[in-house]
């Protein structure tokens, strides 16, 4: 069956790029959600468009003459156990086509409901098309060239090692219908393939290329990988060879599967995780290309359809790059094009690795989530150095470092409390999925070293607990002997949760009574300062310096107790949200982009929808520049965050806006708490929350407004929601359900597992 519907020339308007006229405009693609675009991308880092499969992925530009493919593996590193070195670009594919004068009809895409990017043009009345996807199912790059005529398929194929000033230089080398890359870094070897297998015509090697000549279609594979391990000694497992014949191996497995195959194997996996979500805010499918709806939307000229694009981008992105290995995404997801990129791509410990998991568990992306916390299970308790790094402070458990490679290896500066916030995500897989095996085996004994480290470590001063010689990232100074509210508040919830993990696993009672006692005497970071701000340095002199109301830094470290903790809600105590809330109207609603979604996640947890959307808006700003800089954020055009790139933008600002439609970290299910005013309807199926239930929610603003709730683990459900006094629970079977009232605003009732619930006659408010 075919998938296209061929598009005939429509002459409204010229486009000019690389010695080319574009004419007549392309239509808007059928699918919903897909970035596209009428011109060829000339930027790696703006107009790329991305995809990956979670381990290897590629940035595809869409040249009509001449295609660049650049391509990545998040394991290829330089350095080692003892050097930093950098994440690297693994190589370019370059298809040369023939000389055109006249393109029409050109359309670049990336299809994020199958996640496939697509590149179509006609030229002189041939319709060509090519589809680009990355297969998790069969490990490889697939790149599929057909026209709408016979034998008009006409490319050379060739690939670029950017590696060649090395001592030992790369090789690349053609055998018959495939091309070889083959090297080695500081301690990695490195190997990748590309097949190419016609349809028609004749194919043949030539100058260390293959060339396709008067094909009816093409199937390009690419595959390639390391010999990195992360649970190997060294991190190195096998050798040379070994790596090559496994890349081999895969590639020749992939070549020999009809094309509709390797389709229909990448897009149902993929569907498997990206259609557990839906969010319908009444937008309408943008007829713009993406760059123009952007500038639209900078105007106030366009609809919701730009922010629902860009929350699912953030789940397609997270789907990409965060799976196949106990390697959590890095600065820049997996995309790559440099070999020393801006703070090397690492693996940044103080926001940005976590941040890159914000929305595993809550769009329900979970498995995604694992390739966090098995990391941290190796790095903490398997592999020597975050061991050591205790053990140079004096106490035992772990520690590590702000800059860290996948060795191992972590310098810059030591974040002690980083450990703590690692293990907000150990604790959060196990309250949204209840997995009692993962809590005993993975997350209460990394959780349980991170308490060893700091029941070593605290000091007391005045009858109170500090951590002592800490910052507060990345202001003001480092080793303040009075306590930092950064590093009291991850305490805090590190040895809460790890008693609650103690509990459920009923062991180790005596332990978790030093945690308690530890615990009593803690500070917990949460003060109030002389603006009525909360304070970030308990140090008033350091305090009065650099946390004025003026400041308006991109960290937010003395509000993880607001988000992504637990300490502080308006549902709990005003005084410390109204602080919280001082604190980010100093810090102002203009920073780096990344900065920009941990203030929105803040206000959505403020309650407050409209501060929350203004977020939204600013992090949506069209920005240009790539130069590194600290008070400029926004989007380019490929919707990627910056500048520069970095991914955790993305994924920061699906988190939050997820916080604007539920919230569970109280352990209730809040329905609707920041919804703003331009959304006054709307629908989001499939949020996940905590006590492992699924959520979905309807609302309307001057109608019926109600939620589903699939229980799946049969435990008790409380709901919080404005006025819900009048609210109906039923049954799957349409059974009235009996609920007990907790307040007037909240409800609470008893579950069965793999049971669906609905509440209806929900009196939805803006600003519940």
């Amino acid at each position: 069956m075919k998938r296209y519907i061929y598009f005939f020339l429509l002459l409204l308007s010229f486009h000019f790029a690389s010695g080319q006229t574009f004419r007549g405009q392309a239509p808007a693609p059928s699918s919903d959600l897909t970035l596209w675009y009428r011109a060829p991308a000339t930027k790696w880092m703006s107009g790329g468009l991305p995809i990956g499969n979670g381990l290897i992925g590629a940035m595809v530009f869409g040249g009509v003459e001449r295609e660049h493919v650049q391509y990545n593996d998040k394991t290829l590193w330089s350095g080692s156990t003892t050097k930093r070195g950098s994440y690297q670009n693994f190589g370019d594919l370059f298809l040369e086509f023939p000389k055109v004068e006249r393109v029409e009809q050109y359309r670049r895409e990336l299809d994020l409901q199958n996640a496939v990017s697509r590149v179509s043009y006609t030229v002189n009345g041939v319709h060509f098309i090519r589809e680009y996807f990355c297969s998790y199912v069969d490990q490889v790059i697939v790149i599929r060239l057909s026209a709408s005529a016979k034998g008009m398929i006409n490319f050379t194929a060739s690939i670029e090692d950017p590696h060649q000033d090395l001592k030992s230089a790369p090789t690349i080398k053609v055998k018959g219908n495939a091309i070889d890359q083959v090297g080695k870094l500081d301690i990695l070897d490195f190997a990748a393939q590309l097949s190419v297998k016609n349809d028609g015509g004749t194919i043949l090697s030539e100058s260390g290329k293959v060339s396709v000549k008067n094909a009816n279609a093409a199937t390009l594979i690419l595959s390639m990988g390391t010999n990195y391990d992360p649970l190997a000694p060294g991190y190195i497992s096998g050798d040379a060879n070994l790596l090559y014949a496994k890349v081999s191996q895969r590639n020749k497995k992939a070549a020999q599967m009809a094309y509709d195959k390797l389709y229909t194997n990448h897009v149902s996996d993929y569907h498997s995780l990206f259609n557990r979500v839906n969010l319908n805010l009444g937008q309408t499918k943008s007829l713009q290309p993406t760059d123009e709806l952007l500038s639209a939307y900078m105007k106030g000229e366009s609809d919701a359809y730009l922010e629902v694009l860009y929350y699912q981008y953030g789940r397609y992105l997270m789907i990409s790059s965060a799976r196949g290995l106990a390697l959590p995404s890095n600065l820049q997801g997996l995309w790559n094009n440099s070999s020393n990129p801006a703070w090397q791509a690492d693996l940044h410990s103080d926001i940005n690795v976590q941040m890159n998991y914000w929305p595993a568990e809550t769009t329900n992306l979970s498995e995604l989530h694992q390739t966090l916390t098995d990391y941290l299970y190796h790095e903490a308790l398997i592999q020597p150095s975050w061991r050591k790094a205790a053990k140079d402070d004096g106490t035992e458990g772990w520690s590590q470092w702000v800059q860290n490679n996948i060795f191992g290896f972590g310098d810059w500066a030591k974040t002690r409390p980083a450990n703590a916030w690692y293990c907000m995500h150990m604790w959060q897989h196990y309250t949204y999925t209840l997995d009692k095996r993962y809590l005993a085996t993975k997350a209460y004994p990394v959780m349980k070293a991170a308490c060893d480290y700091w029941l070593g470590r605290l000091v007391e001063r005045d009858g109170k607990l500090f951590a002592p010689k800490e910052w507060s990232p990345e202001i003001g100074p480092w080793n303040v002997e009075g306590g930092v509210a950064y590093a009291q508040q991850l305490i805090w919830d590190l040895l809460s949760n790890t008693m609650e993990a103690s509990i459920v696993l009923e062991k180790d009672s005596a332990y978790r009574s030093r945690l308690a006692a530890t615990l009593k005497k803690l500070d917990n970071g949460l003060k109030i300062g002389t603006w009525g701000q909360l304070v970030e340095w308990n140090d008033a002199a350091i305090e009065e310096k650099y946390s004025g109301p003026k400041n308006t830094h991109r960290h937010l470290s003395h509000l993880i107790a607001l988000y992504p903790g637990k300490q502080i809600s308006p549902l709990m105590d005003t005084l410390y949200s109204e602080a919280a809330k001082r604190s980010l109207l100093g810090r102002g609603d203009l920073s780096t982009g990344w900065a920009l979604a941990w203030r929105l996640a803040c206000w959505a947890r403020l309650l407050d929808g409209n501060h929350a959307h203004q977020l939204l808006r600013n992090a949506l700003v069209h920005i240009t520049s790539t130069d590194i800089t600290y008070d400029e954020g926004g989007v380019y055009e490929n919707l990627l965050n910056g500048p520069p790139f970095q991914i955790d933008g993305n994924f920061g600002i699906t988190a939050g806006i997820t916080e604007m439609f539920l919230q569970s970290h109280l352990g209730k299910l809040q329905l609707l708490p920041a919804i703003p005013s331009v959304w006054p309807k709307g629908e989001i199926t499939g949020l996940k929350a905590n006590g492992n239930f699924t959520v979905g929610i309807k609302w309307n603003i001057n109608g019926e407004s109600s939620a589903s709730i699939y229980s799946g683990a049969g435990t008790n459900c409380r709901v919080y929601f404005k006025d819900i006094s009048k609210a109906v629970v039923r049954d799957s079977k349409g059974r009235n359900i009996v609920f007990k009232f907790l307040s007037a605003n909240e409800i609470e009732f008893s579950t069965l597992k793999d049971q669906s619930y609905v509440i209806s006659n929900l009196p939805f408010k803006i600003g519940q």
